[in-house]
This record gives C-alpha cells, sequence and structure tokens, in this order.
C-alpha cells in the first residue's frame, strides 16, 4: 500500500468503496451464520428434552454430571496483520477406556487409606484429614479425555448423541460468529480512517467534496 502522502483522493476514495462492500458482504455473511446458529441451539434443546422424554427427566441433569470434568474442546484466539481477532475451535477426541480403569483403582485406593486414617483421628492428629484429600486429588489429575455421554449411561438414545453432535456444531459455529464479528469492528475502523484520510486531503487541496 502506497504511503498516505504518495495517494490522491481518487485513491481513498476507490479504497473506501471497497471498504465499504467489504463490510456488507460481511454482515450479509453474519446474519447467515446467525440464522444458523439459532437453528442448531434449537435443534440441541429439542433433541435434549426428547431424550429426557425417553431417560426421565431426572436420567439426563446435572445430577449425572461427573465429579472430575476435562473440557474436549478448546477455543484459541489470536490477531493477524491487521489487528483482527480469530478464533479457532480445538477438539480433542474422547477417551472412554481409561478414564474407567482408572475410576475403578482410585476407589479401590481411597476406602483403606481413608479407614485408616479414621483411626489416627482419634489420637489428635491435625494432619491426618490432609492426606486423603491428596491422595484423592492425584488420580483425578491422570484421567483422560472422557466422553460427556458416559455419564448418562452405556446405552443412551440416538436423541441425546444428536443433541452433543449439534450443540458441537454450534461451538465452532459460534467461534466463526465471534471471527466475524471483529472483521467487522476492524473494517469499521478502517473505514473511519480512511474517511478521516480523505477530509483531510480535500481540505488540503481546497477541492469541494463530492457527494
Amino acid at each position: 500500500m502506497a504511503p498516505a502522502e504518495d495517494r490522491g483522493p481518487s485513491e481513498v476514495c476507490e479504497e473506501l468503496d471497497q471498504t465499504i462492500l467489504h463490510l456488507f458482504d460481511v454482515l450479509e455473511s453474519l446474519q447467515t451464520k446467525r440464522e444458523s446458529f439459532n437453528r442448531l441451539v434449537e435443534q440441541g434443546w429439542f433433541s435434549l428434552s426428547k431424550s429426557r422424554y425417553a431417560m426421565g427427566n431426572k436420567s439426563v441433569s446435572a445430577l449425572q454430571y461427573g465429579h472430575q470434568m476435562t473440557p474436549l474442546t478448546r477455543v484459541n484466539t489470536r490477531k493477524n496483520e491487521e489487528d483482527q481477532v480469530e478464533f479457532h475451535v480445538v477438539s480433542e477426541a474422547a477417551d472412554t477406556s481409561k478414564p474407567k480403569a482408572e475410576k475403578t483403582t482410585t476407589i479401590e485406593e481411597i476406602g483403606p487409606s481413608d479407614q485408616v486414617l479414621r483411626r489416627r483421628k482419634g489420637a489428635g492428629k491435625t494432619e491426618a484429614p490432609v492426606q486423603p484429600q491428596e491422595e484423592i486429588s492425584l488420580p483425578a489429575e491422570k484421567l483422560g479425555k472422557q466422553d460427556p455421554l458416559t455419564w448418562f449411561g452405556i446405552l443412551v438414545p440416538q436423541s441425546l448423541r444428536q443433541a452433543q453432535k449439534t450443540f458441537q456444531e454450534g461451538i465452532c459455529l459460534a467461534a466463526e460468529i465471534a471471527s466475524m464479528q471483529s472483521e467487522i469492528e476492524t473494517t469499521r475502523k478502517r473505514y473511519r480512517a480512511l474517511l478521516e484520510e480523505k477530509r483531510k486531503l480535500f481540505a488540503k487541496e481546497n477541492v469541494l467534496e463530492p457527494l
């Protein structure tokens, strides 16, 4: 891009036109993405309600959430050359076999140690309750990536799997929407800067600004 001092009013006006056209294109795409996102959210909640109807209201609720949760989806952000923030969704595969084995070993280790520490508690030791908390927390850090569907049982209805898939697609679409909103804000700043540059050029050359 040529320096601001070497550019004339016609070049600035041409870039202004390109910027505003790009802004309209992004706004139109953003509207389409938002409509798709709303449909995904509605479809996800509808599939979730079908699962509650099939399994029971109490069988699909926060009561079934795992004691330790490890996220399967992360959102990374970065800035490009135009100072625009971009959002990227990073998904990790769930391991359903590894957490189960570690959970069983955790339960077997907690029982005996907890009983021994309770016997020591009668001696008036204040340090005894600290040990079981450390032993419980150590296996929790080694838990693998769990599929949240396993919280609700082994054989879950297809509607619950569909709800999970729909919400996962919604997360990816939400990241795209956030990136587009950041692009719109960056384009608006660029448009205001070009408009100010155009006014200064016309004021410098004492030329009437065209309507």
